[in-house]
């Protein structure tokens, strides 16, 4: 177990600047979440974690220790990879315990690992198949267990990605449960929230080079700090305010939509601001009930529940799921309450 601490880390690719002072800080045993887009610098940032690529500037220190000049092999990162990256010729349990051989451990202990390492994954009774022999989960659990082997901190790159969709659920959890039972500190890296809030004790949001919030998976859920958060960790809905008051340290009074709310928000906003509310903190009442009052606009039934979209008088569209048994129809005048403790405030340009 170690903590590992990234401060104002930089790389820049001639013109273009990939990382743009990124600090994040994973505690002993924990798992970390860079989430992003394309582009945003996760990966990039992972690579310069695991000493493939040269930060410009910054620090990186595992335990209080810089490791910036250590070379990649003595970093004791385990890495797992989108590709899978396995040695096509070796069989699995040569591919698995490949980095111990090299570090030339006794044969005995190598074989005792890798075994305890294929239990651990669910391998068993495959450790002399080709991994051309065996499916795409497996051979994303054999790069799993090839990096745990090591005892490492381990890095993840996207390592779901090439799974199908039942595969990707079952590997999360797996990671997930390897991870916790191990205690090692693990940074993740992903474009799906659903992975970043489901497996993570930290999550930072990445955005073109930079962290544009670093909190747990709730605080970044209910408590983004500006729209991009928002909108890249889940459905959200938007209203422009038409006033806003300061009460105190992260409170504020505000008209929205022709209704009056006190609710919280992030500390010292002091110009135009934006409601947020998630669709799970909207119920569909009579007019005359609701906070806001709006027109059904559009109406679907997905089953397990309905999918409205609701238009407001000042023209703000929301989007709420609620309880399949309400028989609304599109063009119905209807109220919606608000869990004004689910509600938050966010300035409308980005601290």
């Amino acid at each position: 177990m170690a903590t590992v601490e990234v401060r104002d880390l930089r790389k820049r690719y001639q013109d273009f600047l990939a990382l743009d002072g990124v600090s994040l800080r994973a505690e002993s045993g924990q798992l970390v979440t860079l989430l992003g887009p394309s582009g945003c610098g996760k990966s990039t940032t992972l690579r310069c974690l695991a000493g493939f690529l040269e930060a410009n500037g910054g620090e990186i220190t595992v335990d209080g220790e810089s490791i910036l000049g250590v070379p990649a092999n003595r970093r004791g990162f385990g890495v797992v990879f989108q590709n899978y990256a396995l040695f096509p010729h070796m069989t699995v349990a040569e591919n698995i315990g490949y980095g111990l051989k090299i570090q030339k451990l006794p044969k005995a202990e190598i074989d005792t690992r890798v075994h305890d390492a294929m239990k651990l994954v669910r391998l068993d009774g495959l450790a002399t198949r080709l991994p051309r022999e065996i499916s795409g989960g497996q051979q994303q659990r054999v790069a799993l267990a090839r990096a745990l082997v090591l005892k490492p901190k381990l890095l993840l790159d996207e390592p779901l990605a090439n799974l199908d969709a039942r595969l990707r659920d079952e590997v999360r959890w797996l990671i997930r449960d390897l991870q916790q039972q191990s205690g090692i500190t693990a940074f993740y890296v992903t474009h799906d929230q659903s992975e970043a809030m489901a497996m993570s004790n930290m999550v930072a949001v990445m955005k073109a080079g930079r962290v544009a919030q670093f909190a747990t998976p709730r605080e970044i859920y209910q408590k983004p700090t500006e729209r991009y958060v928002a909108d890249f960790t889940g459905e959200a809905n938007f209203i422009t305010c038409s006033s806003v008051t300061p009460l105190a340290e992260g409170r504020y009074a505000i008209t929205a939509a022709g209704a009056t709310l006190e609710l919280n928000g992030v500390p010292g906003i002091t110009g135009p601001a934006e409601l947020l509310l998630r669709p799970e903190a909207l119920a569909l009442t009579t007019p005359e009930a609701g906070t806001f009052q709006g027109t059904v606009s559009k109406s679907a039934f997905l089953g397990a529940a309905l999918r409205f979209e609701i238009t407001l008088a000042d023209g703000s569209v929301l989007k709420l799921t609620p309880e399949p048994n309400h028989p609304v129809e599109a063009g119905q005048k209807v109220g919606i309450a608000i869990d004004q403790s689910h509600a938050w405030l966010m300035p409308e340009v980005a601290p």
